[in-house]
């Protein structure tokens, strides 16, 4: 254990013997490190929000990288939270495909809500394609 850590902690170590007094104090030493990344990480988490027009995949992408993140600081949030941290974070374009996923119940993974959320935004972008075209050729009169 001792030739994994820095040469200056392993000069207080040399007269432990037992690797368990040496992750106490590894504990002790850096805990508040671990808080403050916790903090940081939870606030992020929450006040994103996917910007009007950015990649909905990359967003989501994103906060699970969050939430995995806080898993291995051993904040672990539970699933149907998560769901709907990541789904509050989503602009107003999105409060259609919210709706519908509240209203059926949907109980998916992340990946798979990943996967809904970049559908849902392809076929936006398919419609609003369809309607700019529309509107275009029907003004050539």
């Amino acid at each position: 254990m001792l030739a994994s850590i820095l040469n200056e902690l392993q000069r207080r170590f040399e007269e432990t013997v037992d690797a368990k007094d040496i992750h106490i104090h590894l504990q002790e030493l850096y805990g508040a490190y671990t808080c403050s990344v916790k903090h940081a990480t939870v606030k992020e988490l929450m006040t994103a929000r996917m910007r009007d027009g950015a990649s909905v995949h990359e967003h989501e992408v994103k906060m699970i990288e969050l939430i995995e993140k806080l898993v291995t600081l051993d904040l672990v949030i539970p699933h149907e939270l998560s769901t709907n941290i990541i789904l509050l974070s989503l602009p107003s374009s999105f409060d259609n495909f919210v709706v519908n996923f509240n209203m059926n119940k949907l109980e998916v993974n992340l990946e798979e809500l990943v996967n809904m959320l970049a559908n849902y935004e392809a076929t936006m972008k398919k419609k609003k394609y369809v309607f700019l075209v529309s509107s275009s050729s029907g003004s050539k009169k």
